[in-house]
């Protein structure tokens, strides 16, 4: 049986604009339209291939649909040439199904959709920190952070700006850990970030972080209530991602005061988990201390799914950080207790400002030992 007719003028037009002229084989992304531009047709390597083979004998070929679909831009792809040739081996052809390349096509289709849904979005970077916890790692795909931005924001640059302390010999429960790690934080924060907001290059980031609590307080401090930043958190229902469900009712944040007069001062910040007066006195023996909280009105490590749930947050923070000051003045010691997720930790190193309000401890739960402290934050820094 011969093959069916091939794609005319108009479908190319639809499959290469669907596509944004980059090939849809899943992971690639190709930029096809060099030849396009120089205009050298001997460098097209560009390809229209077909789902269901236009040739009923071909790879994928039916007896009846490889006529109807020859030329319908729902059964095209856009490829370069190495996946043309990849999907097309008769090797592979329990691989690469009808089934299979039209999820292909339809991933690639709604991406590209969802990056030109909004006109006005903005161009950020992708800032991305990672570091052991415990015995745990973790890396942050570059196309789940490209999901979760879309559509506030488009991708500014490919590669992302990559924060990674993992190949130390210390783990996060060595209190040597900490000191190598922030100074690696801080380094890398003055060679690739600060001097580029300071020059334009960088508009806004997006912050996607895994680490360990007091490591991303202290990148919040360092990017500070000045930048144009975002932070995510990942969110494993109802599928993992970063982007923000929004799908729950707002949370609401209260703030505590604790009693007047001492000068030392627990902060505690309960959020994925509530934080009990007797773990603040086994971490701080014989003190007479001032207990402040910041309360969640739903405790839980998968409650924070909303945007202005975050927002709400750091609201708080800073008119606690303020109301501390005023009653404890500038010179009391304060010490911080968390219990919250990602995006709250790097959103509270932002909210403090080393000229307005007091510097503070940072104390984290190390397993069978309690809380133990962990980092300071200084005016210096």
């Amino acid at each position: 049986m011969a093959r069916g007719s091939s794609p005319g003028q108009k479908e190319r037009i639809l499959v290469w604009g669907r596509a944004a002229g980059r090939c849809q084989y899943h992971g690639c992304g190709k930029r096809l339209d060099g030849d396009l531009v120089t205009g050298d047709l001997s460098k097209n390597n560009a390809y229209v291939a077909h789902i269901i083979a236009s040739d009923p004998g071909g790879v994928r070929g039916d007896p009846i649909l490889s006529h109807q679909l020859s030329n319908d831009p729902e059964n095209l792809m856009l490829m370069c040439d190495p996946h043309h040739r990849e999907i097309d081996d008769p090797a592979k052809i329990a691989r690469y199904t009808v089934a299979v390349l039209r999820e292909m096509k339809r991933t690639h289709e709604e991406r590209v959709e969802r990056l030109l849904a909004n006109p006005s979005a903005i161009p950020a970077h992708i800032l991305r920190i990672a570091a052991s916890i415990g015995d745990n790692e973790t890396a942050i795909p570059v196309r789940d952070c490209i999901e979760a931005m879309t559509p506030d924001f488009t991708l500014a640059d490919r590669r992302p700006i990559d924060i990674k302390v993992r190949d130390i010999a210390q783990k996060d429960s060595d209190p040597r850990y900490y000191p190598i790690v922030i100074d690696a934080l801080r380094a890398k924060f003055q060679r690739e970030i600060k001097g580029r907001f300071a020059e334009g290059d960088l508009e806004h980031l997006a912050v996607f972080g895994f680490a360990p609590i007091p490591v991303l307080m202290e990148l919040g401090v360092l990017l500070s209530d000045l930048s144009a930043v975002s932070v995510y958190g990942r969110h494993r229902e109802p599928k993992p991602g970063w982007a923000w469900p929004d799908d729950r009712e707002p949370l609401e944040f209260t703030c505590v005061p604790g009693a007047r007069g001492p000068k030392k001062v627990v902060l505690k910040l309960s959020v994925t988990a509530g934080i009990t007066d007797d773990r603040i006195a086994r971490a701080l023996p014989d003190e007479p201390v001032s207990i402040w909280e910041i309360r969640s009105s739903r405790l839980g490590a998968s409650e924070l799914r909303n945007k202005d749930d975050l927002s709400r947050f750091r609201e708080l923070v800073g008119k606690t950080f303020d109301a501390i000051k005023d009653q404890h003045g500038m010179e009391v010691e304060l010490s911080v207790f968390p219990a919250v997720p990602v995006p709250c930790a790097v959103e509270f190193g932002r909210t403090w400002q080393p000229k307005a309000h007091p510097p503070f401890r940072i104390y984290d739960q190390v397993p069978d030992r309690g809380f133990v402290l962990r980092h300071r934050i200084m005016r210096t820094v």
